[in-house]
């Protein structure tokens, strides 16, 4: 899909009940593709798949994850999500380059994953986003070999 889907108001877009719907979600939320900077997007979203109106970004991000930064963040938006009633969280990596899943990306997906499940937050599966493309990862995506570079 090579057109971008309106960005609107929260309250006017459609709700997120699929991962096709999440996707095109970010896709709106993105416009065109090209980064200067690592930076971690979170969205949530409420039972009725309502997104909310507030989009969080975390700026200056290491090249991989830091425990430190990822189990308090999980812990403030599992404490969000419970106010939502049956919320659930949406996250997506983006950076400056080329497509494909680096070695980096998917190391950030399993310890965002690993956190979220750690802090009981339902957290929809991670997207990545770089100059070219806007990705799901899969849980299959995940299960690859990590390695520290990329």
């Amino acid at each position: 899909m090579n057109d971008i889907p309106p960005l609107t108001h929260p309250d006017d877009m459609p709700p997120v009940h699929t991962q096709a719907d999440l996707w095109r979600h970010w896709r709106a939320l993105m416009g065109p593709l090209g980064f200067s900077e690592r930076l971690l997007w979170v969205i949530l979203l409420t039972a009725e798949g309502r997104v909310t109106p507030v989009v969080q970004q975390v700026e200056d991000l290491p090249r991989l994850p830091d425990p430190g930064l990822l189990d308090p963040l999980m812990s403030v938006i599992g404490q969000v999500c419970g106010e939502l009633g049956e919320g659930t969280a949406a996250v997506l990596l983006s950076r400056p380059g080329g497509a494909g899943i680096t070695p980096a990306g998917r190391t950030w997906a399993q310890q965002l994953s690993d956190a979220a499940a750690a802090a009981d937050v339902r957290l929809w599966p991670v997207h990545l986003a770089n100059d070219d493309e806007l990705v799901t990862l899969s849980p299959d995506d995940l299960a690859l070999p990590r390695a520290a570079a990329g």
